[in-house]
């Protein structure tokens, strides 16, 4: 057997860049190894990398205690007007790593009533900006505000999107049935539905992401949105 000869790296100076951001270069390029102010080699989980260098973003839907009723007619959920949509221009890529839905139904909830809350994504159509909606901000979570979202997000429907979205993937659902004949009492009925991937798509505009909730009674929910996003063009893709 050969001698193993060591080497060591003693003196050399791993020099690097100290800074908030990376810097991001085009693919196959030489970059510079990042580190934080303190000299320290960034190496935080990716999410929060992205946090720090502003790139994700939040949006609500609902207020305080004033829910959005689901569903284009107040009950079921309707493609044409759904409780939220996040439009991706082409050229915009987002990664949704977080939506929270949290639904109630109505009082007159019966025997056999079906309560849904479904989120998917419509992929390689732009969402047109027509449908009478409320309008959201889209607030970035480093609230120093470094980026601005390209994506426009929309909330509570009354009047249908000319081009309604269609589920090209379906990201998340709840389904409640409601079986009112047992003898025990019917507690609160809450339909909630929680999208946090392990694994979180690239989806690459144009595209739509949004929510719907409803059933055969009303529900009224509430909505947190959180995505990061990146110009396509960064991504080198």
């Amino acid at each position: 057997m050969s001698d193993v000869n060591l080497t060591t790296v003693d003196g050399v100076n791993a020099t690097g860049r100290s800074a908030v951001t990376p810097i991001r270069v085009g693919e196959g390029n030489a970059n510079t190894a990042w580190y934080g102010k303190d000299g320290a080699a960034i190496s935080l989980p990716w999410l929060q990398a992205l946090v720090l260098e502003g790139r994700c973003f939040t949006a609500t839907v609902g207020t305080l205690s004033t829910g959005i009723v689901g569903g284009g007619n107040g009950t079921v959920p309707e493609l044409a007007e759904p409780e939220f949509v996040i439009g991706v221009p082409a050229g915009a890529v987002i990664l949704p790593f977080r939506i929270a839905v949290q639904g109630n139904c109505a009082n007159a909830v019966a025997d056999h009533d079906v309560l849904e809350v479904i989120i998917a994504a419509m992929l390689g159509t732009a969402y047109d900006g027509t449908g009478t909606a409320t309008t959201e901000v889209a607030y970035n979570l480093r609230t120093d505000n470094p980026k601005a979202s390209l994506c426009s997000v929309k909330s509570a429907f009354t009047a249908d999107i000319t081009i309604a979205p269609v589920a090209t993937i379906d990201l998340a659902r709840t389904e409640v049935h409601v079986d009112a004949t047992s003898a025990i009492a019917l507690g609160t009925i809450v339909v909630d539905c929680l999208y946090q991937p392990t694994v979180v798509p690239f989806i690459v505009g144009p595209a739509i992401l949004f929510g719907m909730w409803g059933g055969t009674t009303a529900v009224t929910g509430y909505a947190q949105l959180y995505w990061a996003e990146f110009a396509k063009s960064e991504l080198g893709i």
